[in-house]
């Protein structure tokens, strides 16, 4: 019985090593998806988000695309949304993930991550959600988490996991334009950054930041990809905290 206190003990220091290993800087690189090869590796020893321009698009994602398939009847919130981006749409992570598996997106992101980061899939893997719309204020876990705005234009807002003693404990999924002074007096106080998201740009995050995503124009629609490229550590840490498969 003892062995098990002990290798749960260990889990958890390692656990606890690899999420204090972090920058809070609030700066970002950038480069083209041509100078990955020679460039991402060494940016991201710095552990500060990099936005990747010219890459290249799959348009699978979009609402054009999307329309002229079968899918586009079988999921009526789709059209509903594309006609008036105001309709409110759950958050639901499942569906988000099953968006993605069925249309391929999934394949595409992990072989492109995978690739990107030179890493092999025996050892890290790729979780991808499709989303539209708005979400939340949200903590990133993997070793990089990448967001891509496949049709529309996007805000991703970024605050390093730092700033959370400045945030109200009810912080978690508060979208950002909807974040002010009445829900937490220190809130004014919160730095963050934020970067534009079109299509042909990539936002690298790695763990330690939380970030919420918006249209760039709320009467416009936003479709985009979020993909969590995991090592097992990192893959437990985002299951557990977000109770999702």
């Amino acid at each position: 019985m003892i062995e098990w206190f002990i290798i749960l003990g260990i889990i958890f220091c390692i656990v606890v090593w690899y999420y204090s290993q972090t920058v809070s800087q609030y700066s970002l690189s950038q480069i083209k998806e041509s100078q990955i090869q020679t460039q991402l590796a060494t940016l991201w020893q710095e552990k500060k988000p990099v936005v990747i321009s010219d890459v290249r698009e799959s348009e699978i994602w979009a609402s054009n695309s999307l329309s002229q398939t079968r899918f586009w009847s079988a999921q009526p919130i789709w059209a509903q949304y594309q006609a008036d981006p105001t309709t409110s749409i759950t958050d639901n992570k499942p569906q988000q993930m099953t968006w993605s598996d069925m249309l391929g997106i999934s394949q595409l992101e992990s072989d492109l991550l995978l690739k990107w980061y030179d890493v092999t899939p025996w050892v890290y893997s790729v979780r991808t959600e499709a989303h539209i719309g708005h979400e939340g204020l949200r903590q990133a876990y993997g070793y990089a988490t990448a967001y891509h705005v496949t049709d529309g234009e996007g805000r991703a807002i970024l605050l390093h996991n730092a700033q959370k003693s400045k945030m109200p404990p009810g912080w978690l999924g508060l979208r950002w334009n909807e974040a002010n002074g009445v829900h937490h007096p220190l809130w004014n106080q919160v730095q963050n950054i934020e970067v534009i998201l079109r299509p042909g740009t990539v936002l690298l995050i790695p763990s330690h930041w939380i970030v919420a995503i918006e249209p760039l124009d709320p009467s416009k629609p936003l479709w985009w990809t979020r993909s969590d490229l995991h090592h097992p550590i990192s893959s437990w840490a985002q299951r557990w905290n977000e109770r999702v498969p």
